[in-house]
């Protein structure tokens, strides 16, 4: 009968408790996704167009497409209804003029501190409990968190 090291084992507990954790988050995170449409009054595709605008900052429509994985049509459609909502405004690109560029209004950014600032604030308490070196593992852990779920690219 073969024995594991005893510090596989614990590799192996502590992998599946960082998995556990994950699919915990995950949850937390769709229950937040889910509260702030709701306070947006927009539905979750809409958001997450809202989220990349705000926190990205103006793009073309094409560019806000492949980020939130949109066809231009279901983009145009969600641009729509955030237009409406005033969170949203298409411009001229000031460098194209036969291109246009959206970008989140005041309104978006100011529901966005309302609904995300509390958190934020809590994050940045969280995160300065943390020395540089181990923000960096965090850090790269969910950059390729994040690839390894990612659908995969064309």
């Amino acid at each position: 009968m073969r024995h594991e090291h005893p510090s596989r084992g614990l590799r192996k507990q502590l992998a599946l408790d960082v998995q556990a954790e994950l699919r915990r988050l995950t949850t937390e995170i769709d229950g937040l996704d889910e509260r702030a449409a709701r306070h947006f009054g927009v539905n979750r595709t809409d958001l997450r167009s809202l989220d990349v605008l705000t926190s990205t900052g103006p793009m073309r429509p094409s560019e806000l497409a492949a980020a939130v994985r949109l066809t231009s049509g279901g983009l145009s459609i969600a641009l729509e209804r955030l237009e409406r909502a005033g969170y949203i405004r298409r411009r001229q690109h000031e460098n194209d003029r036969r291109s246009v560029v959206v970008e989140a209004t005041e309104k978006a950014h100011a529901v966005g501190e309302d609904v995300f600032g509390a958190i934020e604030e809590r994050m940045r308490r969280l995160l300065g409990r943390y020395q540089p070196a181990e923000l960096e593992v965090v850090r790269r852990f969910l950059q390729e968190t994040r690839s390894a779920v990612a659908p995969p690219g064309p």
